[in-house]
């Protein structure tokens, strides 16, 4: 079987969780024996075609056109189009994760294969949130494009046999968007977590010396990209009160992002450089002790979080997850312990949050057991193949 996946990245050139869930897909087709490409956006300097560990990768590279002029769909069409003509006549199952080049796929291959879509993040949302914090042309144009791109998304979950999310919380808004009968249609299917990578150590002060970590305080791992939604700005400003109340504590950042510079420098000016770490990318190979070195996770979304990959390796990395109540975070962080999050995504509730746990007032989970019940309720091992029946195999083996 030919399986064209469509993501918004690979996973080698952008980590992230719906590189990852590709990733993860892709690697499971081809346990199954079938021949699979994945198809993404991409750059003039980087290879069009390539094989890694036997999957085919993609890429294509689209003219530069303003997210909310429809000329964008055309262009991407159109470079989608001549790659997938070149290396790929034919397949037999389409899976989108990103609207604007599986609608490239659909109009090339025909509604007659196999296609399901899995919606990530509503477009309209995500969009709102980019653009909002653009200059002032990108915000008189807002309105326009999220028109746009949502009518682009409905096509998308028009045209497919199989509609999938990952959570509750972004069918609810594939409704308010869409309507009811559209998200209807969609399925509910978890993402998962790899549980056998994501395990707890035995001894976090040797992880901590060995990721270069103080031991002496507790240490607040994120994870994030330093962009506007992920609420960075306000979990600084909550680590600006808790150390002028004399709490004790190292907060360790993650990622990279169009915000670094900016955090940076407010954290310099709030006096804070010997309590705060950038630490940039996190390499994979690292990632899975950073977790588990950490005395909790901290999960500051300020908007739009539809999943959380990231959490779910931190618990089954064994560690606490301190999070907003924003998006899906109570779906996931909800079921593991309801008093990890705050009341708002507020500066101010993240602070209490923070400071409840600090003083021990959190209430107690061993870390073997928070690595069984991810393992248990989120396991990639159960998960994944579910995924890869009700999305790419269903409909072809009807």
């Amino acid at each position: 079987m030919i399986v064209l996946i469509v993501s918004i990245a690979h996973f080698c050139d952008l980590q992230g969780g719906m590189p990852r869930i590709v990733r993860d897909e892709s690697a499971e087709l081809l346990r199954r024996g079938d021949d699979v490409w994945v198809l993404a956006p991409g750059s003039s300097s980087q290879p069009e075609h390539e094989i890694d560990d036997g999957v085919h990768l993609l890429r294509y590279v689209a003219g530069r056109v303003a997210s909310w002029n429809p000329a964008r769909r055309s262009a991407h069409q159109k470079a989608a189009k001549a790659v997938l003509e070149k290396y790929l006549p034919r397949v037999d199952a389409i899976h989108g994760h990103a609207p604007l080049p599986y609608l490239a796929a659909l109009n090339l291959y025909g509604d007659s294969v196999q296609t399901s879509y899995t919606i990530h993040s509503p477009a309209k949302m995500e969009m709102a949130i980019v653009w909002k914090q653009a200059g002032l042309l990108r915000r008189i144009s807002s309105p326009i494009g999220q028109a746009v791109i949502n009518r682009m998304e409905r096509e998308c979950l028009l045209r497919s046999r199989v509609v999938t999310a990952l959570s509750q919380y972004t069918i609810a808004c594939i409704g308010r968007m869409h309507g009811d009968e559209i998200a209807g249609k969609v399925q509910l299917l978890l993402g998962w977590v790899e549980s056998s990578r994501f395990v707890p150590v035995e001894n976090r002060n040797e992880a901590k010396r060995q990721l270069g970590w103080p031991t002496d305080v507790p240490i607040l791992f994120t994870l994030r990209r330093l962009s506007p939604r992920m609420g960075l700005d306000r979990l600084i400003e909550a680590g600006y009160k808790l150390a002028g109340e004399g709490i004790r504590f190292h907060l360790m950042i993650g990622g990279t992002g169009p915000l670094r510079k900016s955090l940076e420098a407010r954290s310099r000016a709030l006096g804070l450089g010997d309590v705060m770490t950038f630490l940039g990318r996190v390499d994979e190979d690292k990632l899975p002790l950073a977790y588990a070195a950490c005395d909790a996770f901290v999960l500051p979304t300020a908007e739009l979080e539809c999943f959380g990959l990231i959490a779910l390796e931190a618990l089954s990395a064994g560690r606490p997850v301190l999070a907003t109540p924003v998006g899906s975070i109570p779906e996931i962080v909800g079921k593991f312990e309801p008093a990890w999050i705050s009341r708002s995504p507020a500066a101010e509730s993240i602070a209490d949050l923070l400071r409840e746990y600090l003083s021990g007032g959190q209430i107690g989970h061993t870390a073997a057991q928070l690595h069984e019940k991810a393992r248990r309720e989120y396991g990639q091992e159960r998960l994944l193949p579910l995924f890869v029946d009700a999305t790419v195999r269903s409909g072809a083996d009807a």
